[in-house]
């Protein structure tokens, strides 16, 4: 399909379209402040990539800036390197690995079948593991080695589960961010340890105005979670964050 001039592939068409549909109804693409036409080469981090619908929108907004985006579903991931080299995108770095506080190998849940549907699949077993659900070993990286030396105009951090031990861990470098679009996924038995109270203490603590809105309706999950989803007290928060 195409989304902004790019050939977008995917290998699920109603995820694929309700990510395109998020773009215009969701208040995550804000403009920060360092992202302006005339800055050169600003730096994006997309942790949690999915195939990259975003990326092509950020690369439509501004197409001189330098993208890292960080997948580790590998089906996913295969379609995300697709996209990029198929429409041929300078400045992307693609890395498949799980963005975490740790560099050690993790299990990744969920829906992982070729056709499947990748929003959901998570490192956290409170947000991922569910009937009918799979797993599969993935590699994992710290974030820090990308943001301690440099400036960071934007940095999305959607990784179904981990946002709190991320943020946690990279809270010495906030500093060199100067937006932040963070979506909290917290349930039940998470939100002791995944909380957008705590993620949002620890963001406005490091110098940020912070806006956050509820995400609710299809957009969210896969219609057929939604039984899963009230069972669990399933929850995602948008956290804006900038200076």
């Amino acid at each position: 399909m195409k989304f902004r001039g790019f050939h977008l592939h995917h290998n699920n068409a109603a995820a694929a379209e309700s990510m395109i549909r998020q773009i215009d109804e969701f208040p995550s693409f804000f403009t920060p402040p360092e992202l302006t036409p005339s800055r050169e080469r600003p730096l994006i981090i997309d942790c949690g990539s999915n195939i990259g619908v975003t990326v092509l929108e950020w690369k439509f907004r501004w197409p001189m800036s330098e993208i890292i985006c960080f997948e580790p579903d590998p089906v996913a991931f295969k379609m995300l390197d697709k996209n990029i080299e198929a429409n041929d995108i300078p400045g992307i770095r693609c890395i498949n690995k799980a963005v975490l506080d740790h560099n050690e190998d993790a299990e990744f849940f969920g829906d992982l079948s070729p056709g499947g549907d990748a929003r959901g699949n998570s490192v956290d077993p409170a947000w991922a593991k569910r009937d009918g659900s799979t797993s599969t070993i993935v590699q994992s990286t710290r974030l820090t080695p990308y943001i301690a030396d440099r400036d960071v105009a934007f940095l999305k951090l959607d990784i179904e589960g981990a946002e709190q031990r991320v943020i946690t861990d990279i809270q010495p470098h906030l500093d060199r961010i100067a937006a932040i679009y963070i979506e909290v996924h917290e349930t039940d038995d998470s939100v002791m340890r995944n909380s957008a109270a705590e993620i949002e203490s620890i963001v406005t603590e490091a110098g940020f105005k912070v806006e956050h809105e509820q995400r609710d309706g299809e957009r969210s999950l896969p219609r057929h979670l939604d039984q899963w989803q009230a069972r669990v007290g399933a929850t995602q928060t948008q956290l804006l964050c900038w200076r």
